[in-house]
């Protein structure tokens, strides 16, 4: 989806508090959903929205995974995720482009937990909460600013971030799913997104999702509605 990032210390504490053991959110079948942000296998995919997108992961063992997410316009997504006991930490960089012209880049660390795993699993829905902190920039050269076309327009941030994602299963093979982020930073930076979606499980290996999301920030707008097909390995 997208998002901004909160308390590096708070994670990186509890994360050498824990072994790594594989947290998992599994549904009534012990699988864990392709939408689960704390699935580590290796998969590739393909997405459209307003511009096409492919991305993938490399598992390397049952906890550790190299993500990479390459967009149409030069945008990118390059990390890393390491499952611990108590859910996974994901680390990236990234570049996208807002309606607004800005270039954000950010740089990030977070971390998904399932409360499935607690015993809490609220309406059958499977709930992630999420947290992390982040370094974000903007470069708005482009943008039609008063001064724009004379010097680059630079803003950046130290902030964090807060979210929630849900998946509610309807049946072996259809899935809802829903999600929103607020975040917050230096300089008086703020912005929140959210998305929803459908995915059709059509296969063990092969799923389809249709999703919608919007972000605003202090960088800009963006709203996206597309489709996307993933293939696990």
């Amino acid at each position: 989806m997208t998002g901004n990032h909160s308390a590096f210390g708070v994670i990186v504490a509890v994360a050498l508090g824990f072994y790594a053991s594989g947290a998992s959110a599994q549904t009534a079948s012990g699988e864990k959903l392709p939408d689960d942000p704390t699935k580590v296998v290796t998969k590739i995919g393909a997405r459209y929205s307003d511009f096409g997108t492919v991305f993938g992961s490399v598992a390397f063992g049952p906890v550790t995974k190299v993500n990479l997410s390459v967009s149409e316009g030069d945008q990118w997504r390059i990390g890393g995720s390491y499952l611990f006991s108590f859910g996974i930490v994901n680390v990236s960089a990234s570049e996208q482009e807002l309606d607004s012209g800005v270039t954000q880049t950010q740089y990030a660390i977070g971390t998904f937990v399932p409360l499935v795993a607690l015993g809490i699993q609220p309406g059958g829905w499977l709930l992630f909460p999420a947290a992390g902190a982040n370094y974000t920039e903007g470069d708005a050269s482009g943008v039609d600013f008063d001064f724009a076309e004379a010097f680059p327009t630079e803003i950046s941030s130290k902030g964090g971030y807060v979210g929630l994602l849900g998946l509610k299963p309807l049946s072996e093979r259809w899935v809802v799913k829903a999600g929103g982020v607020f975040s917050a930073g230096s300089d008086d930076y703020s912005g929140f997104s959210v998305g929803a979606g459908v995915t059709l499980n059509a296969s063990a290996n092969d799923s389809v999702s249709v999703f919608g999301s919007y972000i605003d920030n202090s960088f800009g707008q963006r709203d996206l509605f597309g489709i996307s097909y993933t293939r696990e390995f």
